[in-house]
């Protein structure tokens, strides 16, 4: 089941370029292999992580619009529930050893409560909420970038505005559901 939910949700021809943007929007700009390498395996083990969640909290309302989805077929959602939280467990102890400055984990922390906190509170989807979800992904870009944010500020968080910028462009274009929607265009 798991293996049917990563090729369904997880598709490499959307996430892998996602996964390059973050990093380079990360990266201060020391695009060098290696760097770029590290840091887009880091973007794809966010990526998925909060795709699973961003999944495993849509559930009931994926029943209704995409019912023929992996995760709601499922009888059992304990397996994306063990690896969702394996990889948040994952990606705190990676953002602990590649960034010895806290900025990282601190800002993933959060990232983490909040998102959390949202989607156990949230009543429907709402225009702030899905700014709120899109803002993860500049998030992760300081997450990535880790303490690079205080040597190239400007860079870096000039980089998670435009990546900003750009996922609200998708959205608005993309989910006809999205309250920020023009009407979706799939």
């Amino acid at each position: 089941m798991l293996a049917a939910y990563l090729a369904e949700r997880l598709s490499a021809r959307l996430f892998v370029p996602l996964a390059l943007a973050l990093a380079l929007a990360a990266s201060a700009g020391d695009v060098s292999l290696g760097v770029l390498t590290v840091d887009a395996g880091f973007a794809l083990m966010l990526l998925a992580q909060f795709r699973s969640w961003d999944d495993l909290a849509d559930r009931g309302r994926d029943a209704v619009s995409h019912p023929d989805r992996v995760i709601v077929q499922a009888a059992s959602v304990a397996p994306i529930v063990a690896f969702s939280g394996a990889l948040a467990i994952l990606d705190i102890c990676v953002a602990i050893e590649r960034d010895g400055s806290g900025i990282a984990v601190a800002v993933l922390t959060l990232l983490i409560f909040t998102l959390g906190a949202w989607y156990v509170l949230r009543t429907g989807r709402t225009a702030a909420g899905d700014h709120l979800l899109l803002a993860k992904y500049p998030a992760m870009v300081v997450v990535i970038a880790g303490e690079r944010v205080v040597s190239a500020p400007v860079f870096i968080l000039g980089s998670a505005l435009a990546l900003y910028f750009a996922v609200f462009a998708y959205e608005v274009w993309h989910d006809p559901a999205s309250p920020l929607s023009i009407g979706g265009h799939r």
